[in-house]
């Protein structure tokens, strides 16, 4: 009796840390150099926010936290990777109430709010496709009205002093919709390429069809979402394990970073990885370097 007691005290001492770290919003700064990044974009500040999961588990305060944290480092672009909606498949039925209208309402209202000189730029995630059709659709079409561009399997040029980069998004990975090709057709070959992509597993996809994409910002793994002692990280939801878990990834000349991302799914809790936001600071690299 006093086992099971200690065991039933301790799951609640764990359940109550957790959901405390789920609210314990961290501003992430990562500086990461691109040999091919044009030299008028060297310097070039990148403020990254992915998987709100809008829905029960996330109040609209939180999401107007990281839309400030953003808001107050004054990037000069702003990307949304996905998850902005908690939709679900499976056992559990797209539009089966995880979310209601005044959370979709509150979220678009929030990130309404972010602005930046280059532009504001997001693609979708599994989350947002699994909400339904006609939701994803609302979602690309509202932020589409507020100022927020939704590339979908789609480029785009950034100029800066007569220099271009290419900012290139995909839809979610495992969509049938996904298509890389298409996304990188008509960029120049040599010029500047960072993709959004939701899901950071899309790196296998660019080695295989060889691709270069010089960066790669992406979300969906919540970090592990919940880290345990001497285990570590229990579950991912990809095939490649730890691989693209969190933090930067090199990959030859290819660098990735994957968030932690903002929002919680299944449960508002976080153990020993803490919810975030993030600000890249992009420098040239130089060959020999």
């Amino acid at each position: 009796m006093l086992l099971r007691l200690s065991i039933l005290g301790a799951l609640a001492l764990a359940a109550r840390k957790g959901f405390l770290n789920s609210r314990n919003l961290q501003l992430r700064e990562v500086e990461i150099g691109l040999r091919h990044l044009p030299s008028s974009f060297d310097g070039l500040r990148i403020g990254q926010i992915t998987d709100i999961h809008a829905g029960p588990l996330v109040p609209r305060e939180f999401i107007r936290e990281g839309v400030d944290l953003i808001m107050d480092e004054n990037p000069d672009l702003i990307v949304l990777t996905g998850d902005f909606m908690n939709g679900n498949r499976g056992i559990l039925r797209p539009n089966n109430g995880s979310f209601k209208q005044h959370h979709y309402d509150y979220c678009i209202d929030e990130l309404a709010r972010l602005s930046a000189p280059l532009g504001v730029f997001g693609v979708l995630g599994n989350h947002d496709f699994w909400s339904g059709k006609k939701l994803a659709c609302a979602i690309v079409e509202d932020l589409n009205s507020v100022g927020i561009r939704i590339l979908r399997n789609q480029s785009i040029p950034l100029e800066d002093h007569g220099q271009q980069l290419y900012l290139v998004g995909v839809d979610d990975y495992w969509e049938d919709s996904y298509d890389l090709s298409l996304a990188t057709r008509g960029i120049p070959k040599d010029t500047c390429r960072i993709l959004l992509s939701h899901n950071p597993d899309v790196n296998e996809d660019i080695s295989t069809l060889k691709e270069r994409i010089d960066l790669v910002i992406s979300g969906h793994t919540h970090g592990g979402q919940v880290v345990l002692p001497v285990v570590g990280f229990p579950y991912l939801l990809s095939p490649f394990g730890q691989k693209y878990r969190s933090g930067i990834v090199r990959d030859g000349q290819r660098v990735s970073y994957i968030s932690c991302g903002l929002g919680a799914y299944l449960a508002p809790i976080r153990l020993n990885c803490p919810p975030d936001v993030s600000i890249l600071t992009l420098y040239r690299q130089r060959e020999d370097s």
